[in-house]
């Protein structure tokens, strides 16, 4: 029969274009779909947890028995100036106290720590954001590893109104006036004859004109070589 002008038919190769269009758009309402309900099964935030131990000055352990590092800080090690410290400030915010916790883009470190911006309640209820305490007071430095960056600028104002006040650690840590090699990508600095310079790729380096600059850049010091 011969088909009357107006009359619509698919050819079988435009047929099949069409069946591929069809799958590729319900795949993408799928995938949509997973995406909505793993930010549902996620939240940003949790309520109502315990801390039961502090390991030191910013990493606790929870009564659900998951272990929290604290994002964007970093406090001394066992063995360094001012651990017991700041230890200490973090466990006379914390221990013993019900916590609540606000998440950024990563979840987990690589040894499985929940990562984590810790808030807790005063006596008189306020709300107090921890990882910024413990910055504002001199016993963290900042730690700015992308992605998790929702609060780097308050802590880099924090440090430096720490550091211009002698607070804390940085009583005793002057960084070095000579020049220094930092590291886009991981936000540390280094001496140029680091063994760690090596392994920065040509386009992740930055250079330093002294510690002093590295620091107001929002880059944090190499534990290996003290900038």
């Amino acid at each position: 029969m011969r088909r009357r002008k107006g009359d619509f038919a698919l050819e079988p190769f435009g047929r099949f274009k069409f069946f591929r269009s069809y799958l590729a758009a319900a795949a993408f309402l799928v995938l949509l779909a997973l995406v909505s309900q793993r930010q549902f099964i996620q939240p940003r935030r949790a309520v109502g947890l315990k801390v039961v131990k502090v390991v030191d000055g910013d990493t606790i352990v929870l009564s659900d028995g998951r272990t929290v590092r604290y994002i964007g800080i970093d406090t001394p090690e066992q063995g360094e100036p001012f651990y017991e410290a700041a230890k200490n400030f973090n466990r006379k915010l914390v221990q013993g106290k019900t916590v609540e916790l606000e998440f950024d883009l990563e979840r987990y470190d690589r040894y499985g720590r929940l990562l984590a911006y810790v808030f807790v309640r005063d006596k008189t209820g306020r709300r107090i954001f921890v990882n910024a305490e413990m910055v504002r007071n001199g016993f963290a430095r900042i730690y700015t590893k992308p992605p998790n960056v929702k609060y780097a600028d308050l802590f880099l104002r924090l440090q430096e109104e720490a550091r211009t006040n002698n607070r804390g650690l940085w009583a005793v840590y002057k960084p070095t006036r000579s020049p220094v090699i930092g590291n886009r990508q991981t936000k540390v600095f280094h001496r140029p004859n680091c063994p760690a310079v090596r392994r920065i790729s040509p386009q992740n380096r930055i250079l330093f004109r002294s510690g002093e600059d590295a620091l107001k850049r929002g880059f944090h010091p190499c534990r290996e070589c003290q900038p």
